[in-house]
């Protein structure tokens, strides 16, 4: 091939990354100017990180942590407001989601996020909390439970994530793991694929209801943004060590517990997960909700709000 040809070429790929960096950068900046921070944040004790949180309502404290491919809106969007007519309700940006900062995404384990999530309860002064955990929020939860027994009142599985009997499949996901390649992609190339494939991604998460435009439009869009992107990538890294190193100790939470999952979801799956965890689980209580797929929070509210009340009461001093 001619020499002339290579050049140009070569110019022509330079010149397009150059206007997808800056169609990612001015995306980005509208993005967060349509959808800022909704809350406060908090300063947590040893690593200094700023977690995003939104609270409200008063009584026994409620703490919602979203999915893997989520930020808070999961629940601002759905049941934050419920929750907070009855109890108090705190939902965080989990770290390296949403406006939450995480300097380091390598380190984004299970245990590492239950210890940030703990200290930022601390600051907050939240004591004695029910901790909600969406998806792999969930899986956060049971570290969290694990790792903080005798602080906490009782765990909520919603759809969640609890084992994991091969590592996921990355594919894309790894990219942004790797030196330079990574931060090219994330910052050219994640916004405007990601904006595509997005709603099937979605609908197949709410499927059997149809996922929610709104939601569509904020989650997706605070996803995509590349630091996000990133710590989603990393946190995927670590999923199967994670998730596998808490699940051999799970007949040692004695907290109780109450799970929460749709026959119907698509994303994990109600034998599996739901029923192999309530058998593992010594303090456990399963509902399965014929209906309902991952998203049963947004398809079913009244069924989480009646399990909640339900696990207030069996955890009433």
């Amino acid at each position: 091939m001619p020499k002339s040809i290579l050049t140009g070429i070569l110019a022509a790929t330079i010149l397009l990354a150059l206007i997808l960096y800056g169609y990612t950068f001015l995306k980005t900046r509208s993005i967060e100017a349509d959808y800022p921070p909704q809350g406060d944040f908090v300063s947590t004790a040893s690593s200094e990180e700023d977690l995003h949180y939104v609270r409200g309502g008063s009584g026994v404290p409620v703490v919602l942590l979203h999915g893997r491919d989520g930020t808070l809106q999961e629940f601002t969007l759905s049941i934050f407001d419920d929750v907070a007519d009855e109890y108090e309700a705190i939902a965080f940006d989990r770290p390296g989601y949403g406006y939450s900062e995480y300097d380091h995404p390598d380190q984004l384990t299970t245990k590492q996020q239950a210890k940030l999530i703990h200290e930022a309860l601390n600051e907050l002064e939240i004591e004695q909390p029910i901790i909600v955990g969406h998806s792999y929020g969930g899986a956060v939860m049971l570290q969290y439970l694990l790792d903080y027994p005798d602080q906490v009142r009782g765990g909520i599985s919603l759809a969640g994530v609890s084992y994991m009997d091969e590592p996921p499949t990355e594919g894309f996901y790894a990219l942004p793991r790797y030196p330079v390649i990574g931060p090219l992609i994330t910052n050219t190339l994640v916004l405007p694929l990601g904006s595509i494939m997005a709603p099937n991604i979605y609908e197949q998460a709410f499927d059997p209801m149809e996922p929610p435009q709104k939601y569509i439009e904020e989650i997706a869009s605070l996803y995509l943004r590349p630091k996000q992107f990133t710590a989603t990538a990393y946190e995927l890294s670590h999923m199967y060590d994670s998730v596998n190193a808490i699940s051999e100790q799970y007949e040692e939470i004695t907290t109780p517990v109450t799970i929460l999952f749709g026959e119907m979801d698509r994303m994990l799956d109600y034998e599996k997960d739901g029923k192999r965890l309530q058998e593992a689980l010594p303090n456990s209580k399963l509902r399965g909700i014929e209906e309902g797929g991952h998203k049963i929070h947004h398809s079913h509210p009244e069924i989480f709000l009646e399990e909640l009340a339900d696990l207030v009461d069996r955890t009433q001093d």
